[in-house]
C-alpha cells in the first residue's frame, strides 16, 4: 500500500541555509515512527518512591513524541529532504508548526479511519448477521450457547 502524502503551504515559511522554504511534503506516520519518536523522547528521571526516597524511572513526554513523529513524517521541506532535524524544526514560525501539526493529525486520523473501516470489513460480506441477532445463529442451544 502506497503511503499518503500531502503537501502542505507554509504561512512564514523556514529559512534553510539561505533558501525559504513554502512548501512542506508530509506522509502518513507508520508504527516504526511511532516507536522510534517514543523512545527518542524517553529521559532518565529521578521520581520520589514511596519509601520516602528517589529511584531512577524512564519518562515519556507525550508532547515530545508528537513532534518526534511529525519530524519523521517530514518528507521534504522545499527541495531538502526529511526527516528534518529537531533544531531545524524548532526555527519554525508557531503558526507553520500548528499547521504541520494540525495536518499531520487529519493525515493520520484518515489513516486510522481507513484501516479500521477495513478491519471492520474484512471477512465479511452481506449474508453475515450480527450475533445479538435473535434469529438462529449457527448452532447455538436455547441458552445461546454453541
Amino acid at each position: 500500500m502506497a503511503k499518503t502524502k500531502i503537501t502542505v503551504a507554509l504561512i512564514h515559511g523556514l529559512t534553510i541555509g539561505e533558501t525559504l522554504h513554502r512548501e512542506v511534503v508530509l506522509r502518513e506516520a507508520t508504527a516504526g515512527d511511532v516507536l522510534d519518536a517514543q523512545a527518542e523522547s524517553e529521559r532518565l528521571m529521578m521520581v520520589p518512591n514511596h519509601d520516602g526516597g528517589f529511584e531512577p524511572m524512564l519518562v515519556v513526554s507525550p508532547s515530545r513524541v508528537g513532534i518526534e513523529v511529525l519530524r519523521r513524517q517530514i518528507v521534504s521541506v522545499g527541495d531538502i529532504s526529511g526527516p528534518i532535524e529537531l533544531a531545524v524544526l524548532k526555527r519554525l514560525n508557531p503558526e507553520d508548526l500548528n499547521l504541520l501539526l494540525a495536518k499531520s493529525e487529519q493525515l493520520d486520523g484518515a489513516a486510522v479511519s481507513q484501516t479500521q473501516d477495513g478491519a471492520t470489513q474484512r471477512g465479511r460480506d452481506d449474508s453475515d448477521r450480527s450475533a445479538a441477532d435473535k434469529a438462529d445463529v449457527g448452532d447455538r442451544d436455547t441458552h445461546r450457547v454453541e
